[in-house]
C-alpha cells in the first residue's frame, strides 16, 4: 500500500510479499519501515515482527524486511476526507506484510508539516515523518550508498546510511532533493 512517505517503484510479487506476521511492541509503525521477526508467536502461528533499530545486517530469508499492511475498512474515519495515504500506520496486534526480494524497488519521501500539510485532497497533516536520515535539501546520502535500519522515530528517520556492505539493506538508486525521495533496491532475496 502507497502512503505521503512510503511506496514501491517496482512492486513485490508473489512471495516477496510474506504474509503469516503480526505486528508486536506497544506502538503502531508507519509502513515501509525495517522490521525483524522476535522469535515469539501470536499462537495462531504468526510471527511476531518488531522495528529493527540501527546498523544491523540484513535479516535472513523470512526473518524480516519491509513492513506493508493494507487497511480494509475504514471504521470510524470520514470517506471525504480521508485517502489511502492517511492510512500510513499498521496498528499493534494486526496481521502484517513483511516484503523482501531484490528486485522489490521502493520510494521513501521524508516530510514536514509545514511544507506538506496537504495531500491529494487530505489537509493538516499533524506530523512530519523522517523515513531516510540524510535526505532533503541538501542531501548527505548518495546514489550508491547503502541504506541499513536507522534510530527508529519519525524525527530522526527509521533508515540510514551504512558504508558495512554487510549491513545493506537497501543500495540507493534516485535522490530528489527538491521532493525528499529516495528510491532504493533491496539487497537480499525473499523468503524460498
Amino acid at each position: 500500500m502507497s502512503t505521503r512517505n512510503f511506496g514501491y517503484r517496482v512492486s513485490p510479487r508473489g512471495g516477496q510479499r510474506g504474509a503469516r506476521y503480526v505486528l508486536g511492541g506497544s506502538t503502531k509503525l508507519p509502513l515501509g519501515v525495517p522490521v525483524v521477526t522476535t522469535g515469539a508467536d501470536d499462537g495462531l502461528g504468526r510471527a511476531v515482527v518488531e522495528l529493527a533499530t540501527g546498523a544491523q545486517a540484513p535479516p535472513a530469508n523470512g526473518q524480516g524486511g519491509i513492513l506493508d499492511y493494507e487497511e480494509i475498512v475504514y471504521s470510524g474515519v470520514d470517506p471525504n476526507l480521508t485517502t489511502y495515504s492517511d492510512m500510513d500506520t499498521a496498528p499493534v496486534g494486526a496481521a502484517v506484510q513483511v516484503v523482501s526480494g531484490d528486485t522489490v524497488k521502493v520510494v521513501f519521501k521524508n516530510t514536514t508539516p509545514t511544507e506538506d500539510a496537504s495531500f491529494l485532497i487530505r489537509q493538516g497533516y499533524p506530523v512530519g515523518r523522517t523515513m531516510v536520515a540524510g535526505a532533503g535539501a541538501t542531501p548527505t546520502i548518495a546514489v550508491g550508498d547503502y541504506l541499513t535500519p536507522g534510530v527508529g522515530d519519525d524525527e530522526d528517520g527509521y533508515w540510514a546510511e551504512t558504508a558495512d556492505p554487510s549491513e545493506a539493506w537497501l543500495v540507493v538508486t534516485s535522490i530528489n532533493p527538491e521532493t525528499g525521495e529516495v528510491e532504493a533496491r533491496m539487497t537480499f532475496r525473499e523468503r524460498g
